[in-house]
């Protein structure tokens, strides 16, 4: 598995592992109309403005194996005076799944994480009712340590967990 930046060309190609993602794993969290709606164009323009205009810390790397890209990891470094380092998102195309490419994006971020900000943990938010990631991530030393209600991208407001590693260095194999 290689791992690259992102560049403002990758935009399509990332909007199109978030929705094929999105569109698996959230199909009992977010509304069906949202999911087979508009999301195309709307991830689209979410990942146009962040490559183009990127926020301060932002990393966004995308992982692909023989050549093709299979997932991507956004990144803020010191996202969070508390918490750290923010992985913003963690997708995977539903094919490579369970193929360990969710563990090595963590990972990449957790070492890209700790290069700029040493002192910091690494967090991530995850729906509630997203098991399977709450466990995957619990599998990889995450703690679940807040509760919070936030708007979600199909309109309605979702309870999530806050997920966190006080020390990434779990992560780094």
């Amino acid at each position: 598995m290689n791992f690259r930046d992102a560049t403002p060309a990758d935009a399509p190609l990332i909007a199109a592992i978030h929705v094929a993602s999105w569109r698996i794993a959230y199909a009992h969290i977010m509304e069906p109309a949202y999911l087979d709606g508009g999301i195309e164009a709307e991830r689209l323009a979410t990942w146009t403005q962040r490559l183009e205009a990127p926020r301060p810390g932002q990393r966004i790397i995308i992982a692909e194996r023989d050549g093709e890209a299979i997932g991507f990891t956004c990144v803020i470094g010191g996202g969070d005076a508390r918490w750290g380092t923010h992985v913003d998102n963690l997708h995977a195309l539903p094919a490579a799944k369970g193929s360990g490419i969710g563990t090595a994006l963590l990972g990449e971020a957790a070492r890209w994480g700790m290069e700029g900000w040493p002192e910091a943990g690494l967090f991530l938010f995850c729906y509630s009712a997203n098991m399977a990631a709450r466990g995957f991530y619990a599998s990889r030393g995450g703690v679940e340590v807040e509760d919070l209600d936030k708007p979600g991208p199909d309109g309605r407001t979702l309870p999530e967990k806050r997920i966190a590693w006080r020390d990434p260095r779990i992560l780094i194999r």
